[in-house]
Protein backbone atom coordinates (compact mmCIF):
# COMPACT_ATOMS: atom_id res chain seq x y z
CA UNK A 1 0.00 0.00 0.00
CA UNK A 2 1.38 3.39 -0.96
CA UNK A 3 1.69 6.26 1.49
CA UNK A 4 2.45 8.81 -1.22
CA UNK A 5 -0.94 10.53 -1.38
CA UNK A 6 -1.23 11.27 2.33
CA UNK A 7 0.05 14.48 3.86
CA UNK A 8 -0.30 16.74 0.84
CA UNK A 9 -0.83 20.43 1.44
CA UNK A 10 -4.41 21.56 0.71
CA UNK A 11 -5.24 24.70 -1.24
CA UNK A 12 -4.91 27.80 0.90
CA UNK A 13 -7.56 30.40 1.72
CA UNK A 14 -5.48 33.43 2.75
CA UNK A 15 -7.48 34.29 5.85
CA UNK A 16 -6.70 33.30 9.43
CA UNK A 17 -9.58 30.82 9.38
CA UNK A 18 -8.54 29.47 5.99
CA UNK A 19 -4.92 28.96 7.00
CA UNK A 20 -5.92 27.30 10.27
CA UNK A 21 -8.39 25.04 8.45
CA UNK A 22 -5.60 24.09 6.03
CA UNK A 23 -3.49 23.17 9.05
CA UNK A 24 -6.35 21.11 10.41
CA UNK A 25 -6.56 19.20 7.13
CA UNK A 26 -2.84 18.45 7.32
CA UNK A 27 -3.12 17.40 10.97
CA UNK A 28 -5.88 14.95 10.05
CA UNK A 29 -3.86 13.66 7.12
CA UNK A 30 -0.73 13.05 9.17
CA UNK A 31 -2.69 11.51 12.05
CA UNK A 32 -4.21 9.10 9.54
CA UNK A 33 -0.77 8.44 8.07
CA UNK A 34 0.51 7.60 11.57
CA UNK A 35 -2.22 4.97 11.93
CA UNK A 36 -1.67 3.57 8.46
CA UNK A 37 2.05 3.38 9.13
CA UNK A 38 1.33 1.15 12.12
CA UNK A 39 -1.32 -0.97 10.39
CA UNK A 40 -0.15 -1.50 6.82
CA UNK A 41 2.26 -3.95 5.36
CA UNK A 42 4.35 -2.07 2.85
CA UNK A 43 7.94 -2.26 1.68
CA UNK A 44 10.41 -1.17 4.34
CA UNK A 45 11.53 1.82 2.27
CA UNK A 46 7.94 3.14 2.13
CA UNK A 47 7.46 2.54 5.85
CA UNK A 48 10.71 4.31 6.67
CA UNK A 49 9.74 7.26 4.47
CA UNK A 50 6.29 7.48 6.07
CA UNK A 51 7.86 7.33 9.55
CA UNK A 52 10.23 10.17 8.62
CA UNK A 53 7.35 12.28 7.26
CA UNK A 54 5.16 11.72 10.31
CA UNK A 55 8.08 12.43 12.64
CA UNK A 56 8.93 15.65 10.80
CA UNK A 57 5.32 16.84 10.73
CA UNK A 58 4.60 16.27 14.40
CA UNK A 59 7.94 17.70 15.59
CA UNK A 60 8.13 20.70 13.26
CA UNK A 61 4.78 21.68 11.75
CA UNK A 62 2.37 20.82 14.56
CA UNK A 63 4.24 22.96 17.13
CA UNK A 64 3.91 25.92 14.73
CA UNK A 65 0.16 25.37 14.55
CA UNK A 66 -0.10 25.19 18.33
CA UNK A 67 1.84 28.46 18.56
CA UNK A 68 -0.51 29.99 15.99
CA UNK A 69 -3.48 29.14 18.15
CA UNK A 70 -2.01 29.87 21.56
CA UNK A 71 0.12 32.93 20.77
CA UNK A 72 -1.69 34.62 17.88
CA UNK A 73 -5.33 33.56 18.02
CA UNK A 74 -6.23 32.89 21.66
CA UNK A 75 -5.11 36.24 23.13
CA UNK A 76 -7.10 38.16 20.54
CA UNK A 77 -10.20 36.04 20.91
CA UNK A 78 -10.04 36.39 24.68
CA UNK A 79 -10.08 40.16 24.18
CA UNK A 80 -12.65 40.44 21.36
CA UNK A 81 -14.76 37.27 21.79
CA UNK A 82 -14.67 36.49 25.50
CA UNK A 83 -17.59 34.06 25.16
CA UNK A 84 -15.18 31.50 23.64
CA UNK A 85 -12.82 31.68 26.61
CA UNK A 86 -13.84 28.26 27.92
CA UNK A 87 -13.29 26.70 24.49
CA UNK A 88 -9.85 28.31 24.33
CA UNK A 89 -8.92 26.96 27.76
CA UNK A 90 -10.04 23.49 26.67
CA UNK A 91 -8.06 23.84 23.44
CA UNK A 92 -4.88 24.62 25.37
CA UNK A 93 -5.39 21.72 27.80
CA UNK A 94 -5.91 19.37 24.87
CA UNK A 95 -2.68 20.58 23.29
CA UNK A 96 -0.86 19.39 26.43
CA UNK A 97 -2.65 16.02 26.22
CA UNK A 98 -1.48 15.64 22.62
CA UNK A 99 2.07 16.38 23.77
CA UNK A 100 1.84 13.47 26.20
CA UNK A 101 0.93 11.00 23.45
CA UNK A 102 3.53 12.48 21.12
CA UNK A 103 6.18 12.01 23.80
CA UNK A 104 5.77 8.26 23.17
CA UNK A 105 5.25 8.39 19.43
CA UNK A 106 8.03 10.76 18.35
CA UNK A 107 10.92 8.54 19.50
CA UNK A 108 9.10 5.50 18.12
CA UNK A 109 8.78 7.13 14.69
CA UNK A 110 12.43 8.04 14.85
CA UNK A 111 13.30 4.39 15.52
CA UNK A 112 10.97 3.24 12.73
CA UNK A 113 13.03 5.09 10.17
CA UNK A 114 15.79 2.51 10.68
CA UNK A 115 13.64 -0.46 11.79
CA UNK A 116 10.15 -0.42 10.24
CA UNK A 117 9.33 -3.78 11.86
CA UNK A 118 8.64 -1.85 15.09
CA UNK A 119 5.68 -0.03 13.56
CA UNK A 120 2.96 -2.16 15.19
CA UNK A 121 4.18 -0.95 18.59
CA UNK A 122 2.84 2.51 17.71
CA UNK A 123 -0.69 1.45 16.75
CA UNK A 124 -2.52 2.09 20.02
CA UNK A 125 -0.93 5.49 20.56
CA UNK A 126 -1.42 6.46 16.91
CA UNK A 127 -5.11 5.58 17.08
CA UNK A 128 -5.50 7.46 20.35
CA UNK A 129 -3.75 10.51 18.88
CA UNK A 130 -5.93 10.44 15.76
CA UNK A 131 -9.10 10.16 17.85
CA UNK A 132 -8.12 12.95 20.23
CA UNK A 133 -7.05 15.20 17.39
CA UNK A 134 -10.30 14.66 15.51
CA UNK A 135 -12.37 15.56 18.56
CA UNK A 136 -10.13 18.55 19.26
CA UNK A 137 -10.19 19.87 15.69
CA UNK A 138 -13.96 19.45 15.36
CA UNK A 139 -14.51 21.48 18.53
CA UNK A 140 -12.18 24.23 17.31
CA UNK A 141 -13.97 24.32 13.97
CA UNK A 142 -17.36 24.49 15.66
CA UNK A 143 -16.57 27.16 18.30
CA UNK A 144 -13.16 28.82 18.00
CA UNK A 145 -12.62 29.40 14.28
CA UNK A 146 -16.05 31.00 13.64
CA UNK A 147 -15.21 33.58 16.33
CA UNK A 148 -12.35 34.87 14.17
CA UNK A 149 -14.96 36.63 12.01
CA UNK A 150 -15.69 38.90 14.98
CA UNK A 151 -12.14 40.21 15.17
CA UNK A 152 -11.37 43.69 13.88
CA UNK A 153 -9.72 43.63 10.44
CA UNK A 154 -6.39 44.87 11.80
CA UNK A 155 -6.31 41.98 14.29
CA UNK A 156 -6.99 39.45 11.51
CA UNK A 157 -4.17 40.99 9.46
CA UNK A 158 -1.84 40.78 12.45
CA UNK A 159 -2.69 37.09 12.89
CA UNK A 160 -1.88 36.44 9.23
CA UNK A 161 1.42 38.26 9.54
CA UNK A 162 2.34 36.28 12.65
CA UNK A 163 1.43 32.93 11.04
CA UNK A 164 3.56 33.75 8.01
CA UNK A 165 6.48 35.01 10.11
CA UNK A 166 6.44 31.87 12.24
CA UNK A 167 6.95 29.78 9.12
CA UNK A 168 9.57 32.09 7.60
CA UNK A 169 12.07 31.39 10.39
Amino acid sequence: MSFVHLGRKPATDETPSGLLLDCHARIRSFAQLAVRLAEDDAPNAELADAAARVHRYFTQALPLHVADEEQSLAPRLRRFAPDVGEALATMELEHRAHDEILANLVPAWDALRSDPSLRRDTLDDARRLRSQLETHLAAEERVVLPAIARLPAEEARAILAELRARRAT
